[in-house]
């Protein structure tokens, strides 16, 4: 069975990923994905209207690789928390999590999503939307979805 966790790094995430895992039968292959979303450097500027000056190249450039940073930190304290013995590989997905993460999905041939949920209110939710909704309504392969303060 091959496993695709989505992450953020966060205490939530990671208790979403141990306790996905342990629903389902050992996994062949665990892929562990954080997304790293467009940094404001690089759509500051972008807006309609006269917002402002735009980031240089230079420091659109500085703001992706400390987003690709945060991302690769998110998945190395996640790996550290996952059980020991497992196979998996790591990935760093650019641009907006929900799509990104069907498409890896698509892409990796994962046979289930594992994804934690940060319990927005209903308000919040209805004028952001959330990774786990669009993923779950999404996703060409079974979603597990974590609520926020899940036991493992």
């Amino acid at each position: 069975m091959r496993v695709l966790i989505g992450t953020d790094g966060s205490d939530d995430a990671i208790a979403a990923a141990v306790a996905g895992l342990a629903l389902l039968a050992p996994p062949d292959e665990v892929i562990l994905t954080c997304a790293a979303e467009a940094p404001i450097e690089a759509t500051s500027g972008l807006e309609s209207g006269f917002a402002g000056g735009m980031a240089t190249n230079t420091e659109v450039d500085a703001a992706w690789t400390v987003a690709k940073k945060d991302a690769d930190a998110a998945l190395r304290r996640t790996a550290a928390s996952l059980p020991e013995g497992l196979s998996v590989d790591t990935v760093v997905l650019l641009g907006d999590p929900g799509p990104a993460l069907c498409q890896l999905a698509q892409d990796r041939n994962a046979d289930v999503v594992v994804l934690g949920s940060r319990g927005l209110g209903a308000i919040r939710r209805a004028l952001l939307g959330s990774v786990s909704t669009y993923v779950s309504a999404n996703a060409a392969c079974p979603v597990v979805i974590v609520r926020s303060g899940t036991d493992s």
